[in-house]
């Protein structure tokens, strides 16, 4: 290292101004002592003072970073240049090292105001921050920093970087093709604990602004870890965020994993270590602390969407019934658009954990419209599941997980088995996979949003890989299971006009509920119910089919939004009748028969709650299929063999039918079908085939035959059968209730 070197800051502009303003002061002598910030300072005059933060000594291979930014500040009345004066950092045996400032940086500052500047310099490996100190001279008349000394500050004391204290990390040291202002701050947000089948991991999400003066990304060079009190380290990765362009003064959020530090207690002191690599070997560039794990927030409370920009997220209620049979929880979330533009909401996805290493998946019951949110506009994501029996309400965490295009994409193992991502909500909710500003049109994104949401069951949530934790919710504070709208519902008989309130619909416009049955999703884990909703217009002209909302709540006070079926008339002429059909998903524990339907308007206002009850299949006679009625006089089952390709089976079902319309409604092309399903003994699927009532193709009164082709020799077998089902095309994909099976 170079000794009473000097000071090789670029003049960036002429000194003559600083030396007018400090001796126009009338101060004559060095002091330091504290700042008016209340930290540790020198004073060049009363007016204008340095103070240093941000300090950190990487220790690396034969040598170590010393990082530091000094402040000048100037209260007094003229501009002060940095240029008058020398910055050194002096050892305890003489030793003098002469720091390089990093980037550019304006040297003149002006009254009132703060002027920041980063340095770096090489210390040897032994050095201390103990014992290291900042010393600041003026420079001489012949240009030599050895001018009249100024004061000093030792560094140690704003060495500890606090949990709330950016750190700042010079990327050109782990990739030294960036530039010398290629530097970050860093600070962590919260650690959020996700239980796994492998065991917890923790995820952290850290605070980073670019304070160079060129755009740049994470970069791939900087090797991270964790360590623990005990000194324990555990490798960590960027899972969310690496891919985000870093603006220059812009905060973003990197999400890191950790997967073996998870298991730590709670609280445990943790920091993540930020290490490079050069021939020597590896050495550390910054270390951050790290939270062991952040309080989760609680019912009622609002904070800001981790990955929103312009988001904030609003707890809204939480709700725990406990059974004998196993414990219900719900849970209601709400994003708002604070932000003076459109912004995405989140592809979310969501899991409810328990104990040290159990996770259920959670179930929406809704679909958003669009990927958009509108300034001032909410959406409200409802979550279900089904725990344990005796589970504390005290232990439930229910963790929201968001898609990044840049999490990691290695296969993970979780738990679970359905892991559902929709909305609903006041104005134009959506998925999407992130929280930032929309460029696009809001109505663009429709097909988008639908793409990306996984509303219809088929992944799992906890076993997914690309999801990270965005938010950690305790349900300590949820309510037991209460009545809701189910205490105040009225009686109800299927069938009848719903006596909803004067001017809720339009003159001339009722609606009555005229199907209504459960049953069981089988291969997806959850219950769906189908209720048939008939719109009638007894006036003289066509009235839009209205947007109402039919949701269904359990005696316990639990809430299943209704969807509505995906495609549907626009209007109803006069004189005539529509039917809508919605679905609603239901944790399979619910063995609920009598519900409340509670009816809401565009903004969802309550109409009224009626109670009404689950109807019974046919054993004998007709089956609904409303506006349909089929009765299946008589069935014939056989097969054929062929050997002219590979040798396959093909089934042939004849059913005789009686197809009866009960009433002349309007419906959509894309309402009730019936599917028949081949099946072997072990009930797995063979094929299928999906039959309408309506178009091409129609069911028809009297004998139809159907044929199962290519069926391969090794799935033939005399005990197979066939599962007849109504199924409705809905958002959340299609749903099936099962009719009757014929035996083979």
């Amino acid at each position: 290292m170079e000794k009473d070197k000097r000071n090789k800051l670029p003049k960036l502009l002429v000194t003559l101004t600083a030396a007018v303003a400090i001796s126009s002061a009338g101060w004559s002598g060095p002091f330091t002592g504290k700042a008016s910030a209340g930290a540790a300072g020198i004073f060049v005059s009363p007016k204008v003072y340095f103070t240093v933060e941000d300090v950190s000594l990487a220790k690396g291979t034969g040598k170590s970073s010393l990082h530091f930014t000094l402040l000048l500040h100037n209260e007094g009345s003229g501009a002060v240049d940095l240029n008058a004066f020398a910055v050194s950092v002096n050892a305890p045996d003489g030793s003098r090292y002469t720091p390089k400032l990093s980037g550019t940086s304006s040297a003149r500052v002006w009254p009132d105001s703060t002027g920041r500047y980063i340095y770096t310099t090489e210390v040897p490996l032994q050095a201390s921050l103990d014992t290291l100190k900042l010393s600041l001279n003026r420079w001489a008349s012949d240009g030599i920093s050895k001018g009249a000394g100024i004061g000093s500050l030792p560094l140690a004391a704003d060495a500890a970087p606090a949990p709330d204290k950016p750190v700042r990390v010079q990327l050109n040291e782990a990739d030294a093709s960036l530039p010398e202002d290629a530097v970050l701050t860093i600070r962590a947000k919260d650690s959020i604990r996700w239980n796994r089948d492998s065991g917890q991991e923790l995820y952290t999400h850290l605070t980073v602004v670019n304070q160079g003066s060129a755009a740049l990304k994470w970069n791939d060079n900087v090797l991270l870890s964790v360590q623990d009190a005990k000194g324990r380290s555990y490798t960590a990765a960027v899972v969310g965020g690496a891919d985000t362009l870093l603006e220059p003064q812009e905060p973003a959020v990197l999400t890191v994993k950790t997967s073996a530090a998870g298991s730590a207690s709670p609280g445990t002191d943790l920091k993540l270590v930020l290490s490079a690599k050069n021939s020597g070997g590896a050495f550390t560039i910054g270390t951050v602390p790290v939270p062991g794990e952040t309080t989760a927030v609680g019912v009622g409370d609002t904070i800001p969407y981790v990955y929103g920009d312009g988001l904030e997220l609003t707890y809204r209620s939480a709700v725990v019934n406990a059974k004998t049979d196993g414990t219900t929880v719900q849970t209601v979330v709400e994003f708002r658009n604070t932000a003076k533009e459109y912004v995405r909401l989140p592809d979310l996805s969501a899991v409810y954990q328990f104990g040290s290493r159990a996770t259920v998946d959670g179930v929406i019951d809704a679909k958003p419209s669009s990927a958009f949110l509108a300034p001032g506009e909410s959406a409200s994501y409802r979550y279900t599941a089904s725990l344990p029996a005796g589970v504390s309400k005290d232990a439930i965490e229910l963790l929201l997980l968001t898609k990044e295009s840049s999490a990691e994409t290695a296969s993970e193992s979780g738990g679970g088995s359905t892991g559902s991502a929709a909305a609903s909500a006041s104005g134009t909710p959506g998925t999407s996979a992130s929280g930032a500003k929309a460029s696009a049109s809001p109505d663009s994104s429709s097909a988008a949003a639908a793409a990306a949401s996984s509303g219809s069951g088929k992944t799992t949530a906890a076993g997914s890989t690309g999801y990270v934790p965005a938010a950690a919710l305790s349900l300590a504070k949820a309510e037991s299971g209460k009545g809701g709208d189910y205490a105040t519902a009225q009686p109800y008989t299927l069938g009848e006009k719903l006596p909803l309130p004067n001017g809720a619909l339009e003159a001339g416009l009722g609606v009555s509920l005229v199907e209504f049955h459960k049953h069981e999703n089988e291969e997806y884990g959850y219950q769906t119910a189908v209720a048939k909703y008939k719109f009638t217009n007894t006036s003289g002209k066509t009235l839009d089919l209205p947007q109402l909302g039919m949701e269904l709540t359990t005696p316990d006070g639990l809430v299943y939004a209704g969807t509505r079926q995906s495609s549907a008339a626009a209007s109803i002429l006069p004189g005539t009748s529509a039917v809508v059909s919605y679905s609603y998903m239901i944790p399979p524990s619910d063995k609920t028969e009598t519900l409340a339907m509670t009816v809401t308007d565009a903004n969802k206002m309550s109409l009224g709650s009626y109670r009404v009850a689950f109807q019974a299949e046919a054993e004998n006679g007709p089956v609904s299929f409303y506006p349909f009625e089929v009765a299946f006089n008589d069935s014939t089952v056989g097969w054929t063999y062929s050997t002219k390709t590979d040798a396959q089976y093909t089934y042939k079902l004849t059913l005789d039918m009686t197809i009866t319309r009960k009433e002349q409604v309007i419906v959509d092309s894309n309402f009730s079908k019936m599917e028949i399903e081949l099946l072997d003994p072990d009930n797995r699927s063979l094929a299928s085939q999906t039959v309408p009532f309506l178009g091409t193709g129609r069911l028809v009164s009297g004998k139809q035959t159907f044929f199962f082709n290519d069926v391969k020799s090794e799935q033939f077998s005399s005990g197979a059968h066939f599962n007849i089902y109504e199924v409705i095309e809905t958002p959340n994909g299609p749903v099936r209730r099962l009719i009757k099976t014929i035996q083979g």
